[in-house]
């Protein structure tokens, strides 16, 4: 009498899915795709994916490819709303106590700044109406013992009282808002910006139709972003984020950390220290910037960015 065959059940499915990874001669990238094989097919198991939920799956992902250009990274802000960029930041930059904390680096970074003098402005659209609030940045980078570190690099761009930055607008200037810049032997650095301001996150694709449908809000706090770069030590991407704007305890991305909170101080025109080219009322923050000692590794970019 001829035996039933046996039914293959779903535990068999994922035991040959991971097993076909056994000749990968990559031993990490072996690892990388066993481990994320054996927790998706646990993550449809737990939730008891279905196959209408499964099908929209795949159109999300087909229409975060076609939304992604040079200047629009979907994929990215996926990660960035998930937790999972920062996740990836936390697991990669455990910085001793005292030095400044790293955060996400954005969907925006443009490499290529150019080099300004210190205290020069990176406001390239000064006269344009509604430019935002003049705002001298100034501090120094000093190593964790408290020693001034000279010729360190901080490559520094923000967004502008519009909300947006300047690759987002193919109208603006290349350099509008952004800019590296040396510090002195007294460690010492200063550049003119403008006051941040809140923005949301890129909503019209498929991360802001998420964000809609699981009650979420797309902003994220005003903030300034900089990598700083010395020899002898660590890089890091961090934010300057203005202790005073709205969404630090609900940022889109995660990305608040109490340590980087930075007050503003409102200053008149007439101010005595009012810097050169400075119109108006302004505003100032000092804020030092503490590197940990070590390598400075790699050129940090954001994967799948082209500017």
């Amino acid at each position: 009498m001829a035996t039933a065959p046996v039914k293959a059940t779903p535990d068999d499915l994922t035991r040959a899915a991971i097993k076909s990874f056994d000749n990968c001669r990559d031993a990490r990238l072996r690892e990388l795709m066993q481990a994320f094989v054996a927790h998706l097919h646990q993550f449809a198991r737990e939730v008891k994916l279905t196959e209408e939920e499964w099908r929209e799956l795949i159109r999300t992902l087909t229409a975060t490819g076609h939304i992604t250009d040079e200047r629009r990274q979907e994929f990215i802000l996926w990660s960035d709303t998930t937790g999972l960029s920062m996740l990836v930041d936390a697991l990669s930059h455990d910085y001793p106590e005292g030095a400044t904390e790293s955060t996400v680096l954005g969907p925006f970074y443009v490499p290529g700044a150019p080099l300004r003098e210190y205290g020069e402005t990176m406001v390239d659209e000064s006269e344009k109406e509604g430019a935002g609030v003049p705002a001298l940045v100034h501090g120094r980078v000093l190593s964790l013992d408290g020693t001034p570190i000279a010729n360190a690099e901080l490559d520094v761009w923000q967004n502008g009282a519009d909300m947006l930055y300047a690759v987002q607008r193919p109208e603006a200037p290349e350099d509008h808002l952004r800019g590296r810049y040396k510090t002195r032997e007294d460690g010492g650095f200063a550049f003119v910006a403008v006051r941040p301001v809140a923005y949301p996150i890129p909503d019209d694709g498929p991360v802001g139709r998420m964000l809609s449908a699981t009650g979420r809000h797309p902003w994220r706090p005003a903030h300034s972003h900089m990598i700083v770069r010395a020899p002898g030590h660590r890089t890091v991407a961090t934010h300057i984020f203005d202790a005073e704007s709205e969404y630090l305890t609900s940022d889109a991305v995660f990305a608040v950390k109490p340590s980087l909170l930075r007050n503003f101080r409102e200053r008149s025109a007439d101010d005595p220290e009012r810097p050169p080219g400075i119109e108006g009322d302004w505003v100032s923050l000092e804020s030092d910037i503490i590197l940990a000692p070590g390598e400075p590794g790699s050129e940090i970019v954001d994967p799948g960015r082209t500017h």
